[in-house]
């Protein structure tokens, strides 16, 4: 596991299924306790007609001192909070997927997994855990202290361009599915700016562009527009990758931002317009919603794959920002 788990991860997490957020690992003490619990068992089942079980039995601890458990990663006041924070906004389930779907390098997955337990050295970390600087502000902003939260989703010198660049990361991933779906012609990279505009006979897809409305409205450039001609629909899409805690919150806030805009374009596109937020947390968190969200969209747009997308621009981010080795 030469680079694939963080000094100060937590251990207790390595054996935890990953569905459930763990490594999946197979834990020698685990094992042991399951063995001894069928050994348990069998002699329990067999000590009432042989009589030197029936004396083992009396000499063996109880069953529920056996099989006790000690703390899990969950309960641990640091390396758990990420996961008290996100269970009451996010699908649990969908929000770990990625340990078991998206094929990441151990090392990004160490790295995702420890910034969620607040394990990576931040300043804010040295000043006020290890008390080994007395500074605990963002090297790069010089203002808020520099959290994990803050270096993944917070600081206003990554929003311009690091921020952006795992945001279109995650749009162009969505926009290029739905020109599939209406055999446009798509990007050949995936670090190439789609048009502001295509269009054939189907549909007409608008990539960040600044739509003009008989009604002034503040909020006019989402991310993607997918005008279907045939069906006389319109799709409003954006996309967010706010702290894991705000996914919710941020959903709830694309669908209030474009509200007016969805009017306009039916009353002047005559179409009907629907607003389809795509929030996906810095580490990974969604919302039960997003697969329905997805759905509402030209094209097949899966949650791993925008999830994926948008945790790889966060481990980029980490690296860049921390100077983290290359195993991190």
């Amino acid at each position: 596991m030469h680079g694939g788990f963080h000094p100060k991860s937590s251990t207790l997490r390595l054996y935890a299924s990953r569905k459930e957020g763990g490594r999946g690992l197979v834990s020698v003490i685990a094992t042991i306790r399951d063995e001894t619990s069928k050994i348990h068992k069998y002699i329990k089942d067999k000590a009432p007609t042989d009589d030197v079980l029936s004396d083992c039995l009396r000499q063996w601890r109880t069953e529920d001192e056996m099989l006790e458990e000690g703390p899990s990663w969950e309960d641990k006041p640091l390396h758990g909070m990420y996961h008290r924070n996100i269970t009451e906004v996010a699908d649990l389930n969908t929000s770990y997927q990625w340990l078991e779907r998206a094929g990441l390098k151990d090392n990004t997955e160490a790295l995702i997994l420890a910034a969620q337990e607040q394990a990576l050295s931040t300043r804010a970390t040295e000043a006020q855990i290890y008390h080994t600087r007395q500074d605990p502000r963002c090297r790069l902003c010089k203002e808020a202290p520099e959290t994990v939260q803050h270096i993944t989703a917070g600081c206003k010198m990554l929003a311009g361009k690091a921020y952006m660049e795992r945001h279109n990361q995650v749009a162009g991933i969505v926009y290029r599915n739905i020109c599939a779906e209406y055999g446009l012609e798509t990007p050949r990279s995936k670090w190439e700016t789609p048009p502001k505009v295509v269009e054939k006979e189907r549909a007409k897809i608008l990539w960040d562009f600044q739509i003009q409305t008989d009604r002034m409205v503040m909020a006019n450039q989402p991310d993607i527009v997918v005008v279907d001609k045939e069906q006389r629909k319109a799709v409003v899409v954006d996309v967010a990758i706010p702290s894991d805690g705000n996914i919710r919150k941020k959903e709830h806030e694309k669908l209030e931002k474009y509200q007016g805009l969805r009017e306009e374009l039916e009353k002047a596109w005559k179409v009907k317009a629907t607003v389809v937020p795509v929030v996906i947390g810095a580490l990974g968190a969604v919302t039960p919603k997003l697969e329905e969200w997805l759905q509402q969209i030209p094209g097949i747009t899966s949650d791993i794959s925008v999830q994926k997308s948008a945790v790889l621009g966060t481990a980029r981010i980490q690296r860049r920002t921390l100077k983290l080795p290359g195993l991190w």
